[in-house]
């Protein structure tokens, strides 16, 4: 093979890497444009999200346990094939079902292509190149894990959300092309007899079961039965799938592989790789969409620093796995994850958008440097085993990012859960507290506990519904209270009064007047009669005067109240958010010594590949 041609096989395969994994968070950012223009509840739209991540955790280990018995680049083909034109589909749906349904042949073909990718480029630069070949590989999936949010948000920008899908098929062409015309075939000569269907059937309900559980726990709840079910009947299925491989002759996963103890380490590590992830590319999105109200293409653009660091950090790690080895690297990367979650938690409303992007740069060499594990994990695996061995790594990673959503989404809603009380509790009693009309309260407490009864944090838009509610009750000018006691409008409404009341007073004292001097027939009553008639115009506007002086008051009492209620939410959310980053990075902290067991010691030898 020449050098051009495997430059060509290798942009083929980069190609088909990225977009199986990019379309496992881009589609993210999309769902509330599909969920209005397919009128879809938000519960039924999220299933665009989760089928894809289903099939993708479900179908890999067993697609590359395929491709390796009949042939990676024929499966590859295929993959590629399943991809592109489901890809194309989706962009024509007219109905949720419909796309829903597209997106799980979609998320099959992604289940092909992704795993295939590293033992190919095994076999185009040869086993001696390994480490270069797995680092690009991470690279990419890592890059493009984490790319999801932001290009998915700029593509909204400036055009449809059927574009998110549409970016796919040209590229997919290429990449079919590229492969077809320049890879070589590829098999695992040591597997022989046929394929394990009674292991290939307890898998796939193994892992749909429990991946089923971890994404759709919060929506159905975690105590309910379909969700008991799915994970008791999946692990269920684990067992039963793992009694049987160690009994049939021809077994779908060779069990003896976790012997190797770099492949289980690097697994774990990969796996928590996908579980932190969830940090940036979407419990921080979520946070500068729907509480900063940032737009999608300005939240991108902040997290879009995560996919260009790890770009850097990625060759970094690799170069040092070389020279160091692996445990350094990897434990390096766990530790900085969870020291990057940790200083996420640090984020409040107000800080500036420049700190939160030096967060995120440090959140990206994390990433990096773990998704070194990629390269770990195939290390001393046979050349002919690299092909189920990154399908057994990468399907680690994706279920490690269903577990991320299932635990840290899950703690996030319920500290917003919580946030939520405590902020309507104390707007209440604010309102409550201040000197408003009572029917500036009666509308400000209906209107609190309107935006407060959903299940999800109040968005802008109702915030600022909210407050022109009760703006526009604040113009009523009946049963204005008086400004509060001691404040420079409480002395101008004194004095106003004590001058309306001497006006009062002359007004009277005219109007006698005018009334004797008309019975007189004094020649002063028309001059009389105009003074009377101009000191009750003066008191008419003293008492316009009055009301005005109310207004502005009540206006600068909510204008206060407000700022109070803003000031407690942001103070509430924040904290919402930082418990959750927090326990993102006790979980990873945790299980970081997991690192010291993703490489060989020095005197161990390796096996022949």
């Amino acid at each position: 093979m020449t050098r051009l041609t495997r430059a060509l096989c290798s942009i083929g395969l980069t190609i088909a890497m990225f977009m199986g994994t990019l379309d496992t968070t881009i589609v993210n950012i999309a769902i509330p444009k599909i969920m209005d223009d397919l009128h879809g509840s938000l519960a039924n739209t999220s299933w665009v999200m989760t089928i894809y991540t289903l099939a993708m955790s479900v179908f890999m280990i067993t697609t590359s346990k395929i491709a390796d018995r009949f042939g990676r680049k024929k499966i590859m083909l295929l993959g590629l094939a399943l991809f592109g034109g489901f890809s194309a589909a989706c962009t024509t749906a007219t109905s949720l079902p419909m796309l829903i349904t597209f997106r799980f042949f979609q998320g099959l073909g992604g289940a092909i292509i992704t795993p295939i990718v590293l033992p190919m480029g095994i076999e185009v630069f040869g086993k001696e190149k390994l480490n270069q070949v797995a680092a690009l590989v991470g690279a990419v999936t890592a890059l493009a894990a984490a790319g999801g949010p932001p290009i998915g948000g700029m593509i909204l920008q400036v055009t449809s959300w059927r574009w998110i899908f549409g970016i796919n098929v040209p590229l997919a062409l290429l990449a079919f092309l590229l492969v077809g015309i320049c890879a070589h075939e590829s098999y695992d000569e040591s597997l022989a007899g046929r394929i394990d269907l009674p292991g290939l059937l307890l898998l796939t309900a193994a892992l749909g079961g429990v991946t089923f559980g971890l994404l759709e726990g919060r929506q159905y709840g975690w105590h309910s039965s379909l969700i008991l079910s799915s994970l008791i009947g999946g692990a269920v299925a684990l067992i039963a799938f793992i009694v049987i491989e160690h009994h049939i002759k021809n077994p779908l996963l060779e069990l003896d592989l976790f012997r190797e103890k770099t492949l289980s380490a690097s697994s774990i590590v990969y796996f928590m790789t996908g579980f932190a992830l969830v940090g940036p590319s979407l419990i921080l999105n979520y946070f500068l969409q729907n509480v900063l109200g940032d737009s999608p293409l300005h939240a991108a653009l902040i997290i879009i620093p995560v996919s260009l660091t790890i770009m850097v950090a990625m060759p970094i790690g690799t170069r040092l796995l070389a020279k160091v080895g692996a445990i350094p690297v990897t434990l390096a990367g766990m530790i900085i994850m969870a020291v990057s979650l940790f200083l996420l938690s640090l984020i409040k409303t107000n800080t500036a958008t420049a700190l939160i992007v030096v967060l995120l740069v440090i959140n990206g060499f994390g990433f990096g440097f773990s998704s070194v594990s990629l390269v770990a994990s195939v290390r001393y695996l046979p050349k002919n085993k690299s092909g189920i061995g990154s399908g057994i790594v990468n399907a680690a990673r994706q279920i490690g990012t269903c577990l991320g959503i299932a635990i840290l989404v899950t703690v996030l809603d319920t500290n917003i859960a919580s946030a939520k009380t405590q902020i309507y509790h104390t707007a209440d009693q604010l309102v409550t507290e201040k000197t408003l009309s009572p029917h500036v309260k009666t509308v400000a407490h209906q209107q609190l506990t309107k935006i407060f009864s959903g299940s999800s944090t109040p968005t802008t838009y109702q915030q600022k519904k909210m407050t022109r509610a009760i703006t526009k009750a604040a113009s009523a000018k009946t049963n204005l209270p008086k400004p509060v006691a001691g404040s420079d409008l409480r002395k101008l409404y004194d004095a106003s009064v004590a001058l309306q009341q001497g006006s009062s007073k002359l007004t009277s004292g005219s109007a006698t007047l005018a009334k004797v001097a008309q019975q007189s027939r004094s020649p002063l009553t028309i001059s009389i009669t105009r003074l009377a008639a101009g000191v009750a115009t003066v008191a008419q506007g003293q008492r316009s005067a009055l009301i005005a002086i109310k207004q502005i008051a009540q206006k600068q009492t909510l204008q206060t109240t407000f700022s109070e209620i803003k000031q407690r939410k942001n103070k509430h959310l924040a904290q919402a958010f930082s418990h959750t980053y927090l326990i993102g990075a006790l979980i990873v902290l945790c299980l970081s010594p997991v690192a010291f067991w993703t490489d060989r010691r020095k005197n161990v030898p390796a096996k022949a590949s």
